[in-house]
């Protein structure tokens, strides 16, 4: 006798890339598929070879665990029609999947007794991470699910996921303009082709390890080892003949030097 399923999923727009959905402990649990019309319910449960189609909300009752894989401009909708539906929603987990909102969203449905959350894949090719915050029972099953495809979570505390964009943007999008001036720097020394893309692949994982050890901005690391005088003499080389890496690599010194002595004095 097939067990049953214990996870619905309430999808909207193309989840056919979902990291979530493609995770074979998931595809294992899903029951219930709804969608706006039938027929994409039954193309998505076809393509993920997971699921079965179902009309109303109202077919997701049994299902102990509810996904929502749906776009951001959709969801104060989608909360706003589970709630209207006859579904009892005390005791249900319910959990947003790979958006940007936070589970705070989901509050409508918290007042309806159902705990919620939010889980967002990290955005990395080679692992299977994943980020969630949010109540805490939605929080460990959801945990429990992804854990048995062997998949990473990292778990936020609730209310926190503004903080975790903050961390991102600083660690991977924010830097890109930096890695830009390196780059346009490293060329116009005259390094080209792989060579420019492994110098600069060290230059950052040298960074990473030296943070990791510890080390903190300071302008004799800054510097690389370069004594003083020879620091000046090179800026100024910089500005005469680069101006715009040296605006862009003073600014960031100046910055850098303004954030660390500000947290010294905290």
């Amino acid at each position: 006798m097939k067990r049953q399923q214990s996870v619905g999923l309430v999808v909207e727009g193309n989840a056919t890339s979902s990291a979530v959905l493609r995770l074979p402990s998931v595809l294992d649990e899903i029951g219930p598929v709804k969608a706006g019309v039938q027929r994409v319910a039954r193309r998505l449960s076809n393509f993920l070879g997971a699921g079965y189609p179902v009309a109303t909300y109202d077919e997701l009752q049994d299902a102990r665990l509810i996904l929502l894989r749906v776009p951001d401009e959709s969801v104060a909708r989608i909360v706003s029609e589970l709630r209207s539906a006859n579904l009892v929603l005390k005791d249900s987990l319910i959990v947003l999947c790979e958006s940007c909102m936070p589970s705070s969203v989901l509050a409508p449905l918290a007042e309806c007794g159902a705990g919620t959350a939010s889980v967002v894949a990290f955005p990395t090719p080679r692992k299977r991470w994943f980020v969630v915050e949010g109540h805490i029972a939605a929080v460990r099953q959801i945990k429990r699910l992804l854990d048995r495809s062997d998949a990473r979570v990292f778990e936020l505390k609730p209310g926190a996921k503004p903080l975790y964009f903050a961390a991102q943007l600083l660690a991977t999008g924010v830097p890109i303009h930096l890695m830009t001036s390196a780059q346009q720097a490293l060329r116009r020394a005259g390094i080209k082709g792989n060579h420019l893309h492994e110098l600069l692949e060290e230059m950052s994982f040298e960074m990473f390890r030296s943070f990791s050890n510890g080390a903190r901005f300071s302008w004799p690391m800054a510097r690389g080892g370069c004594p003083p005088e020879t620091t000046d003499e090179y800026l100024g080389l910089l500005r005469a003949h680069h101006p715009e890496i040296a605006a862009d690599l003073e600014e960031q010194l100046s910055f850098a030097s303004r954030r660390t002595s500000s947290r010294k004095s905290d």
